[in-house]
């Protein structure tokens, strides 16, 4: 769900606003005051699909507080920044990266959870920081093509991923944020759980070797899906949700659960007009049941345990939380990124225009 937060989900930004009717329009021009209503933002497409589904009707029906939902414009942080400085924050609620989540917490830009208002006992440990509350689990890895590579047949790891000679074919990676710098590494032999700190200068002379390869430079999840429907590229690594979504609709492709995963979850703004709303809702948005919706429509792992439970086998065995899927990714060390990211960043930018 981009949803390293690493997640690449807060690099592409958003600037249309979706969903909520006449609402959609007029969120950007003034807060909400009401308190029977909560204004909630999120990523937008199959991801508020998923959540109107799973969250915010069934919120509004249970407890009457009507919920104004709208996709995030672009640059959210920048926005959240800017209505708190300005004492004028137009949003309850809103989705982010894990890493995000620590970089809004530290800058004192969101409210600090409070989670005795929460029932938590299901809810996996990592999910719970300060100043966020995970609401799933997504994946990066890679697809590749079962046309060029019969099942079985096709590379498994990420030495595989960069091995042109044994695997020809065309490559698509992540062309935003900081790119894929973890996947150079463990190309490089760099173990799962001795990722972080990441080792930039090596990772990107790795990434030289690959560069002449790669095909596409993805910049939007979207991107993601239309390559593999379109049969543009042979392997390519990214997220699992577009993968899966890609693949539900007939794209010839199977994932390998081989690389990293985050969380991302709910924030208040700093000053956020309806916070006991707001915390309602992050208590609903835990249920079991609701989890179990969300990832129904959205494959990315609930973070209470419960929901899996809930989930027809089959589903569960597609998300990043299922057992033999876990087993083999490594958590985002997402403070670590947050508290890195513009180096990250302003590194990967200047090697990728060599």
């Amino acid at each position: 769900m981009n949803r390293r937060q690493v997640s690449r989900r807060e690099f592409l930004g958003r600037s249309a606003l979706i969903g909520g009717g006449a609402l959609a329009a007029s969120l950007a021009a003034r807060p909400a005051r009401a308190a029977g209503q909560i204004v909630i933002t999120d990523p937008g497409g199959e991801w508020q699909q998923a959540a109107t589904a799973a969250y915010y009707k069934p919120f509004e029906k249970e407890t009457g507080i009507k919920v104004l939902y709208s996709a995030r414009p672009s640059l959210a942080m920048g926005r959240i920044k800017a209505m708190v400085e300005a004492k004028n924050v137009e949003w309850d609620v809103t989705i982010l990266a894990d890493y995000l989540m620590y970089r809004a917490g530290k800058d004192g830009l969101v409210e600090a959870i409070d989670y005795k208002t929460l029932d938590t006992a299901n809810v996996i440990k990592s999910a719970m920081t300060r100043y966020g509350l995970g609401n799933d689990v997504y994946a990066t890895v890679m697809a590749h093509s079962t046309k060029k590579w019969p099942a079985g047949q096709g590379p498994k790891t990420w030495a595989d991923f960069w091995d042109v000679k044994k695997f020809p074919g065309r490559r698509s990676m992540s062309g935003i944020g900081y790119g894929p710098l973890e996947f150079a590494l463990l190309a490089d032999g760099v173990a799962l759980d001795k990722l972080y700190p990441l080792d930039v200068p090596r990772a990107l002379k790795k990434m030289d070797e690959i560069k002449p390869h790669v095909k596409v430079w993805w910049t939007t999840g979207a991107q993601q899906a239309q390559l593999m429907d379109g049969d543009e590229v042979d392997l390519i690594q990214g997220w699992n949700g577009r993968f899966q979504g890609a693949i539900d609709k007939g794209a010839p492709f199977a994932i390998e659960w081989n690389g990293i995963y985050q969380i991302e979850g709910w924030v208040i703004p700093k000053g956020a007009p309806n916070r006991e709303a707001a915390m309602k809702f992050l208590n609903f948005s835990l249920k079991p049941e609701n989890q179990a919706e969300f990832a129904k429509v959205l494959p990315y792992g609930p973070v209470n345990q419960k929901a899996l439970g809930l989930l027809p086998p089959a589903r569960a065995r597609q998300l990043p939380t299922f057992e033999a899927n876990v087993s083999k990714l490594t958590a985002v060390n997402a403070e670590w990124v947050a508290d890195h990211t513009d180096e990250l960043q302003a590194k990967w930018t200047e090697w990728k225009v060599k």
